[in-house]
């Protein structure tokens, strides 16, 4: 059986997490697809390991959690946000009708 280098995997999702994080600041959409087989390769890969070479990944993959974790905080922040701006949209849209409606208006009352 051909075993994956889970130092290679621990490498390419934390990678995948960091260009997430920036796609998110920087308000982008991003691309989850994969991710969760990675994490699930990972997973499965360090059960074919020895005991030994378990217990040195356990605490990576438990900062690894912690790291999905506060992502998908970070994502659910800004998914609250996006939507309470498209809910302010149509407040915004009817603001500017009414302005538009008096300053017609006031144009009217010039001629």
């Amino acid at each position: 059986m051909n075993v994956a280098n889970p130092e290679a995997l621990f490498e390419d999702i934390l990678q995948f997490v960091a260009q997430s994080r920036e796609l998110l600041k920087n308000g982008a959409m991003m691309d989850l697809a994969g991710l969760d087989s990675r994490v699930m390769l990972l997973c499965e890969e360090t059960l074919l390991l020895s005991q030994e070479q378990r217990l040195h990944y356990a605490e990576r993959l438990q900062q690894l959690l912690g790291e999905l974790t506060s992502l998908g905080k970070e994502m659910t922040v800004q998914r609250n946000r996006i939507e309470e701006e498209m809910r302010s949209l149509p407040q915004h849209k009817k603001a500017t009708t009414a302005y538009r409606v008096a300053e017609e208006s006031d144009k009217e009352g010039e001629s």
